[in-house]
Parts: C-alpha cells; sequence; structure tokens
C-alpha cells in the first residue's frame, strides 16, 4: 500500500492544521520517552526538528519505530511509523518557525542558540487511527 493511501482528505487536513504533536520513543530500557514538537506534513511524510544530541534523537537513531498523536479537543490523530534522523534542514526550522510563532516572531526565534547542533526528522507513516478525523 503507498503511503498516500494512509491519509484520507480529512486526515491531511487535520494535520495541515497548527497543533502540536506529542512524539513516543523508545529509550534503550524499553522506556517510553515522549515529547512535543512542531510538525508539518510533507508530502507524504511528517517532518519535525529536534537536538541533534537530544535523548529521542539518539533513541531514533538506535531505534527508528515512533508514534505521534495530534490532538485538537476530542479529535485525535495516531500515526505509527518509522523515522529517519538526517541532518540540520535550516528550511524546515526556518518554515517551522513560521508555522507555529508567524513570520515577524520567527525571524527572532531563529537566532536564538544559533550554535545548538540540530537534527530533522522524516517520518515515514505506516498505521493511522483516531477519533473524529477520519
Amino acid at each position: 500500500m503507498s503511503h498516500a493511501a494512509l491519509l484520507s482528505a480529512a486526515q491531511r487536513e487535520f494535520l495541515d492544521g497548527r497543533h502540536y504533536a506529542i512524539i513516543a520513543t523508545l529509550n534503550a530500557d524499553g522506556t517510553i520517552q515522549q515529547t512535543v514538537v512542531w510538525y508539518m506534513l510533507d508530502g507524504d511524510e511528517l517532518r519535525f526538528s529536534i537536538g541533534a544530541e537530544s535523548v529521542k534523537a539518539a533513541n531514533l537513531r538506535r531505534n527508528p519505530t515512533i508514534s505521534i498523536t495530534i490532538e485538537d479537543g476530542i479529535r485525535y490523530l495516531t500515526l505509527k511509523g518509522a523515522a529517519t534522523v538526517e541532518a540540520s534542514d535550516p528550511e524546515l526550522r526556518s518554515r517551522l518557525a513560521q508555522r507555529y510563532l508567524g513570520p515577524e516572531r520567527a525571524a527572532d526565534w531563529l537566532t536564538k542558540r544559533p550554535d545548538a547542533p540540530r537534527a530533522s526528522v522524516r517520518v515515514r507513516i505506516l498505521r493511522t487511527y483516531g477519533q473524529g478525523v477520519n
């Protein structure tokens, strides 16, 4: 089944809305680590930016299994997938900042911590389920 077939038009519309995503990765000891991130749908994949040396980056490099939940009141969508940690993508960070902060605040936010090592994550969506988002 193609990745595009996994996301309905309603799910794409929901994901295009400005919500926060809760990502869950697996720690080395098998426990779950969760983090709230900014995200965006990019074609048939979900993308987000993280600290290159963060726990979630280490977890995803070791085990690409990821679960992502986006909620909006009583509606939610959960995505199960496989993540790839990539080199920092300044364009992605800029697009995310503009999406969540607006153009006027994004430029200032992007100047903070310019030397912090970053990474980008690309998630291949393998399964979806939710409530109120078909």
